[in-house]
Formats: C-alpha cells, structure tokens, sequence
C-alpha cells in the first residue's frame, strides 16, 4: 500500500455513481472524531498534486465536515474503468443499498467489466481459435460477479433488468422513497410502460402512504376496486402454488373429511368402464348380494 496524507483540496470526487448520504456522513464524522479514522481512502493520481478519488467518498465528507485540511489516502495506479470498479466494488461490499441502488451498480458494473473484457459479451468479437479459447477462459460478467459478490446469478441478472428498464429520469425521481427500497415493486414497476413508470413515480411522491404499483396503476386509471378475494379464491391461490405431493396430501385430506362428497365427484367424471368397475369391486360388499347372488 501507498498511504500518504494529502491535502483534501487536491482530491477530486466528482461523477460519483451514488449521491452523499449526509446522515452516513455525520455518523462517520462522529466516529473519527472519537478513534480516528480506520482506513485511508482511495485515490489515484491524474497530475502534478492532483488526485481524483478512487473510494471512500463517505470517509472524505465526513473529514470535510470534521473541517480537516488533510487525509490519509492509499494512491492506487488506476485507468478510469479500473478506478470506476473500485468505486463500485466498494459501494456493494461495505454499505448497505436499496435495491434500486443496487440495481445501479450492478449494471454499471456489467457495462465497465464488458468495457474491459469485449471478448466476453453476448456477440462480442471473436474473430479467431485463439480468441475463442481465451474467452472460455475469462468469466462472463454475471460468473464473475456472483463469485466476487457471493451473490447468485438469477439475483444479478435480475437487479440488471431492473435498472435497465427503469428510464434514469424515474429512478432519480423514485431514489430515496419507500420504492427505491422494494425489489418486487421495483419489478412490478419496471414492467410497465414508461409513461405509466413516469406518472406512478410522481404518483409516489405527491402520496407516499400507497405502497403497493398495482393500486397506484388503479388509481392513476381510475379503475374500479377489485373485490376481495373470498375463502375459495384464496384457496385456490395457494392451492396452485403446490407442488404435486402437496396437492395430493391436500386432496387426500380433504377426501378423508367427506368421503361421500369425494366419491360422487370422482363417480361423475369416470368413464363408463371406471363405473363397471367401482361397481363390480364393492357390489361384493353390499348387503344382499350374497343371497341376489344365490337366488
């Protein structure tokens, strides 16, 4: 590591992905004012004294606000996509983000990783054996995200999607309400159309207490509301989340509460061979067959 103290007026920390927390900012401010600070930032060099920084862009806005002259900083050598992974890789290791921020950085991250590595994108160049063989070896964006990040692959292909059909004026309007911090009606939304997602986020912002798309949706298209699912709809709606031996169990069940109930509804959907033969199986069992029989 390269640590020097520098001077926070050479340290540059413009076109940062994600806004200051200024909460998060004064809580860090707390903490070094008490113990110092833990761990330098990062920076890299881009002149003659002048620095542009790497990550940290927290721990720097907390020493501003300390009205500290100088930092300590680990200078990195770092082109401008590495420098930009570094920022990003710190923001999804070391904070805690909603998914809307989360989905910002994940499909930044995708959009710098296949920058660096063309060979691995869906149609990228391949214009040789050789190139073919040493991009088997280079891991796509997702594997090697999920392996650097311990997430699971469906997790970021699936917060990609959601920034990716969010346009960037409603995820700068939905960015810091109850929205931002829902992943399933962060989905509910990106699946709508984008003057639909345009209104349901001013929607958000004038009345905050409506927290589900689909009643926002309703609203907005002065539709009716939907009847409240009574006990057999709501049966059926968990009923169709069963697997197959869940199903049985249930059916099971249920045939064991009300047997008769049960055997007539089989009765009327068996074929005529099915009837010969229920009855030929417990006609034996019926009082007075024995003595017809003899007779």
């Amino acid at each position: 590591m390269n640590v020097q103290e520098l001077p926070i007026s050479a340290i540059d920390q413009s076109g940062r992905l994600r806004a200051v927390d200024p909460d998060y900012v004064a809580l860090l401010a707390s903490s070094i004012e008490d113990h110092g600070l833990r761990q330098p930032i990062e920076v890299r060099k881009t002149g003659r004294n002048k620095y542009a920084l790497v990550s940290g862009c927290h721990r720097l806005n907390a020493a501003i606000l300390l009205q500290h002259e100088s930092i300590l900083a680990n200078v990195v050598e770092a082109d401008d996509l590495q420098a930009q992974l570094l920022e990003i890789d710190e923001n999804l290791f070391r904070r805690e983000l909603s998914p809307l921020d989360r989905a910002t950085f994940l499909a930044r991250r995708k959009e710098v990783y296949e920058e660096l590595h063309p060979e691995t994108k869906q149609g990228g160049d391949r214009k040789s054996d050789q190139t073919d063989k040493l991009v088997r070896l280079i891991p796509t964006f997702t594997e090697a995200t999920a392996e650097k990040l311990g997430l699971d692959a469906r997790t970021i292909r699936r917060s990609v999607a959601r920034h990716t059909n969010i346009p960037t004026d409603v995820r700068e309007k939905i960015s810091g309400t109850w929205l931002a911090d829902s992943g399933s009606q962060l989905d509910a939304l990106a699946a709508l159309a984008p003057d639909m997602q345009r209104a349901v986020a001013d929607f958000v912002a004038q009345w905050p207490g409506v927290r589900q798309v689909k009643e926002i949706v309703r609203q907005i298209s002065n539709r009716p509301r939907e009847p409240k699912a009574g006990k057999l709809e709501k049966f059926l709606a968990f009923f169709r989340k069963c697997d197959s031996d869940e199903r049985q169990a249930i059916v099971e069940y249920a045939a064991e509460q009300m047997p008769a109930v049960a055997f007539e509804a089989a009765w009327d959907k068996a074929s005529d061979y099915n009837k010969r033969s229920i009855v030929d199986l417990i006609a034996p069992s019926l009082p007075g067959f024995a003595v017809s029989e003899a007779a």
